[in-house]
């Protein structure tokens, strides 16, 4: 995870409203052109295919009234997003483009399904750069801790519902939480290593004294920018 800790984590790319579409190979080369670490998102195809998109539907990025899942990729590669050039990528593609130049942190949407975590595993086998894996859904982490431990694995925490010793049981590396809910798992245990002291830069020059029990680190996204995640340096 330290790769992912030196530098911001640009979500679903590096991209602009009508002009650098979420979730395009010209986000992430945006992202890679100012040194951020990328995130994504990823759903199935109809032929079982991982492909990078937020939604399942296509109709806010594409303007069709289609499902991701009831396409196949070579279908989905020809689509536009909205008015632009960009096509929608497979992660594969993006693998390609992105060639290890930044980490990559890639969501698997909730609506556990084996398929994607045993394709993603197949995929990222041979992939050389920094990858890790995120979800708000338990079972996905589940799988990982399972079948591929040896893949970083985070959880997405948008409340403080959760249980602490749910966290615990799956064996997570990470955590993704705002920043209005850290308050509420400071004392997390993490893989049973003890509790660091440390400070955190949240953005660019907010810094908070948090006392966090944690394995590696903590990535959230900042309120103060929709747009971008921040991997959370421990200085000990």
């Amino acid at each position: 995870m330290k790769e992912f800790l030196k530098r911001p984590i640009a979500h679903r790319g590096l991209h602009k409203k009508n002009y650098i579409i979420e979730n395009s190979l010209e986000a992430f080369e945006n992202a890679i052109k100012n040194n951020f670490a990328i995130e994504c998102d990823v759903v199935l195809s109809k032929d079982h295919e991982v492909i990078v998109f937020h939604d399942y539907s296509l109709k806010r990025l594409c303007n069709l009234e289609d499902n991701v899942a009831e396409m196949n990729s070579n279908e989905l590669r020809q689509i536009n997003l909205l008015d632009t050039k960009s096509k929608i990528p497979t992660l594969e593609e993006m693998f390609y483009q992105v060639d290890s130049r930044v980490p990559i942190l890639i969501e698997i949407k909730s609506g556990f399904n084996p398929i994607i975590e045993e394709r993603l595993v197949e995929l990222t086998r041979t992939y050389q750069g920094e990858v890790a894996f995120q979800s708000f859904d338990q079972k996905a982490c589940e799988w990982f801790r399972d079948n591929a431990p040896y893949y970083n694995t985070g959880l997405i925490i948008s409340s403080n519902e959760i249980k602490k010793n749910t966290i615990q049981e799956l064996n997570i590396d990470f955590i993704a939480v705002d920043i209005n809910n850290m308050e509420n798992f400071y004392d997390i245990p993490f893989n049973g290593n003890s509790p660091k002291n440390g400070e955190i830069m949240i953005g660019h020059d907010i810094a908070v004294r948090l006392n966090l029990n944690l394995r590696d680190s903590v990535l959230i996204y900042s309120p103060l920018d929709q747009n971008f995640g921040f991997g959370l340096p421990i200085k000990k």
